[in-house]
């Protein structure tokens, strides 16, 4: 399992280690805020599911109400978990690889949804799923960079462990450039955690053939 040439289970491993010391340093920080952590977490398991279910059992070439349900459950976990559009294109991207289409109309209705939702919460409408007052600069590097892992992943493994790394680079870029909202920054990087764990693969050997055997 962490073999050489077993690179994503390796680096996911890392970008574990690293999430985990930077809540350690600054436990402090976020102490106080248990709801925001239990927010965050039950908002990347819920996502992890709704991506194992979706990749097992929807059609992305059917738009039917499932496929609705979906969009709504995403914009529940955005307004619940703070999580912004970008958490969820690299597997939109996979999940809607033959039709992008569909892919955009996805992504609108989730954004419908979203401000659907605030508006019967607060009266108010912002734009806070597409990010958290970054940079203008930093805002499109990551959407850029989603936008190509999403056109890159081959298996879930790679959704996963892409989903992962742009939830950990958000939240450092977040938590080093902006102290405002310091604790959110710092929870959202337990957020990052599930998908790296859900991207690591066992692997079977044969050693009199030199072959490995996934298990996915």
């Amino acid at each position: 399992m962490f073999s050489k040439k077993h690179y994503i289970n390796w680096f996911s491993l890392i970008f574990i280690i690293t999430s985990l010391i930077i809540v350690f340093f600054e436990f402090q920080l976020i102490k106080s805020h248990l709801v925001i952590i239990i927010n965050n977490l039950f908002g990347a398991t819920l996502m992890i599911v709704v991506y194992n279910i979706s990749d097992k059992f929807l059609d992305p070439n059917k738009f039917d109400v499932f496929l609705v349900a979906l969009t709504f459950i995403f914009s529940f976990i955005s307004y619940l978990s703070f999580f912004p559009l970008i958490f969820y294109i690299i597997f939109l991207l996979f999940f809607f690889r033959n039709n992008i289409t569909k892919f955009l109309i996805f992504i609108s209705v989730i954004i419908i949804f979203f401000s659907l939702i605030q508006k019967f919460m607060f009266g108010i409408i912002t734009t806070e799923i597409f990010y958290w007052d970054f940079p203008l600069l930093w805002i499109i590097t990551l959407y850029l960079l989603s936008i190509y892992s999403g056109w890159m992943v081959a298996d879930m493994q790679e959704v996963y462990f892409g989903s992962g790394v742009i939830i950990f680079l958000w939240s450092l870029i977040f938590w080093l450039t902006n102290n405002n909202f310091g604790s959110i920054s710092v929870v959202s990087f337990l957020s990052s955690i599930p998908f790296f764990i859900f991207s690591f693969r066992k692997y079977k050997v044969d050693k009199f053939l030199g072959k490995v055997y996934t298990d996915l």
